[in-house]
């Protein structure tokens, strides 16, 4: 399992800030659920896509040697934050689960 350096090390060209107590970060990204009505609805109506989705994200993340746990905030939308020395923001990315982060993106 990947611990924090190595992740920061395989992923990341820059310094990799984790410490948010005040939950800021969530709040920038508008503090979403993952699960809502939509997505839920989505499921239902068409389960084959809903289990292709959940399969390719398990098989990107068994590829990138990333394991899932159960601890922190999963049920609530994240994102990425890249922001110059001088505090300003300069990219936001919103998380899509499941889908990671498009390669234009990166």
């Amino acid at each position: 399992m990947l611990g924090v350096a190595e992740f920061e090390e395989q992923y990341f060209c820059g310094p990799l800030y984790l410490s948010d107590e005040d939950r800021t970060l969530y709040q920038h990204l508008g503090n979403q659920p993952i699960f809502t009505l939509g997505t839920l609805a989505r499921a239902l109506l068409n389960p084959f896509k809903a289990r292709r989705e959940m399969k390719e994200m398990g098989e990107r993340m068994k590829a990138r040697k990333i394991e899932g746990n159960m601890v922190g905030d999963g049920l609530v939308k994240g994102g990425v934050l890249c922001i110059a020395p001088s505090g300003e923001i300069k990219h936001t990315f919103y998380e899509d689960p499941g889908k990671g982060i498009p390669q234009e993106a990166q």
